[in-house]
């Protein structure tokens, strides 16, 4: 269970880095923000082109801890520059006719860079922005190796809309929703479609909680499906998250998460979680 779990595992964690960090909001005028991150993703079943969740013949599963760095800078009030790279340690087995396969591999994966811009800000208590980036690989292919992505370039679109609310009983509470594209630059593609909504509630002026769910669906001209995932670009996934949060100071706060997919095509039946540390420069 190769490529297909490391794409997915690489958007899931960018993702949630970014929510948690400061989702939608501009970071600020010549200020930074830099969220190291450690998450553990792990995955025994799958669901299957029908969405019926399932176990692969054999004894197939995957597991993989990653080292992540998030880093922004604002250049502008309106204007951010974001990078992000994902380091994963990931183990592999899976199960076909020839017997069973195991396979481990670290280093670094795919890089996503580039710029998000606050197009409207209503009252200045919630913000509708735009994020424009690319991807790149840090690696390259091994058949003898777990694959650490799909090995191309791609590109990515997303909008977001961020904000607090003010009125009635989710009053002091916060809200992030993203929906974008991401493009690989493949003939097989896959074009992503990616979306997630997010609620925050504070639970006294250091800690909150939030609640979330997003997911991936991905189309590709390949619709094969085989136990061996890494050869599958056409899937899809939905998964819903809980996140703890502690502030410490106005610079550094801590994040833990939780996460859980409870809907997909061609995809792993995937749980784990993450720890962010989220410091303000």
């Amino acid at each position: 269970m190769k490529r297909i779990y490391i794409v997915c595992l690489l958007l899931v964690i960018i993702g949630s880095a970014r929510q948690q960090a400061f989702a939608g909001w501009p970071i600020g005028k010549y200020r930074n923000i830099v969220v190291p991150s450690f998450n553990y993703y792990t995955s025994k079943d799958v669901y299957n082109s029908s969405g019926k969740k399932v176990k692969p013949a054999g004894n197939s599963s995957f597991t993989s801890y990653a080292y992540g760095l998030y880093v922004g800078y604002g250049i502008t009030r309106r204007l951010d520059l974001i990078v992000n790279v994902l380091a994963p340690d990931q183990n592999s087995q899976f199960t076909t006719a020839a017997g069973t396969t195991y396979q481990q591999s670290f280093g670094f994966g795919d890089i996503q860079a580039g710029l998000s811009y606050a197009l409207v800000n209503f009252d200045y208590k919630a913000y509708f922005s735009v994020q424009v980036s690319g991807i790149a690989p840090l690696y390259k292919h091994d058949e003898d190796v777990l694959d650490l992505g799909y090995g191309v370039f791609g590109s990515e679109v997303k909008f977001m809309y961020t904000g607090s609310f003010n009125k009635n009983f989710l009053r002091g509470c916060y809200f992030n929703v993203e929906a974008g594209y991401r493009r690989y630059f493949d003939k097989q593609g896959p074009n992503v479609i990616v979306y997630s909504a997010l609620l925050g509630i504070p639970i006294n002026k250091k800690n909150q909680v939030s609640f979330e769910i997003g997911g991936q669906n991905s189309s590709s001209s390949n619709k094969s499906f085989s136990q061996n995932l890494s050869v599958n670009r056409d899937f899809a996934f939905t998964k819903g998250a809980v996140n703890v949060g502690h502030t410490f100071t106005r610079r550094i706060s801590v994040f833990a998460s939780g996460f859980y997919t409870f809907m997909g095509r061609n995809a792993g039946v995937g749980y784990g979680g993450a720890l962010q540390a989220v410091l303000k420069i």
